[in-house]
């Protein structure tokens, strides 16, 4: 999938860079900054040395912002950060305790592709965090690992925008005081509108 992410990338840059090489007409400027809200769709897995096999399914609302910096009149590179609301499911350990990650936000390199006027192509590399359940249904840990992503999003206007995307959410693996090692991934898809200022 990471291979996919890059390649997909790669090939829109380089499309974006021959078909605009001037640049789009009209001018767009790709730096400033934007913040923007959407919802999720989420598909988190869990497996760990108990056995547990398990996934579950999240709806959830997320805030976003980032500052761009156009290096070329069609290439641009953001720094943002962003916030995903409420539980987000993995599943169930082997015990039947949920397995879930809570206040899930991320730390954002954006690189972005402008395709005309309207459309821009962006990937994405995270940092994530989280707080972890832990299998006995009490404690929490703190969770952290990486999140690879690509969207597009289109100006409605200089300013107004909407978007879509996907990330792979990668934690790093977490063992828990009764010894249980839990590995955590996640599949998010996402559609957003905000603004550029």
């Amino acid at each position: 999938m990471k291979k996919l992410l890059i390649t997909s990338f790669v090939l829109g840059s380089l499309a974006a860079g021959s078909a605009f090489a001037a640049g789009p007409a009209g001018g767009t400027d790709l730096s400033g900054f934007s913040i923007g809200t959407n919802a999720e769709f989420s598909r988190g897995t869990v497996s760990a040395n108990d056995g547990s096999s398990d996934g579950g399914a999240t709806t959830s609302a997320g805030i976003n912002a980032r500052y761009d910096w156009s290096l070329t009149p069609t290439f641009a590179v953001g720094l943002g950060a962003s916030y995903s609301t409420g539980n987000h499911a993995f599943g169930s350990y082997a015990n039947g305790t949920a397995a879930t990650v809570n206040n899930r936000y991320s730390l954002d390199i954006v690189p972005t592709v402008a395709l005309s006027n309207n459309y821009q192509l962006y990937g994405k590399l995270s940092s994530i965090y989280g707080t972890a359940a832990s299998t006995d249904g009490v404690a929490t840990s703190n969770v952290q690992g990486v999140g690879y992503g690509i969207g597009v999003r289109k100006m409605l206007d200089k300013n107004l925008y909407v978007q879509a995307g996907y990330d792979l959410n990668k934690f790093n693996d977490i063992t828990y005081s009764n010894g249980t090692t839990a590995a955590l991934q996640e599949n998010v898809y996402s559609i957003g509108i905000g603004y550029k200022f």
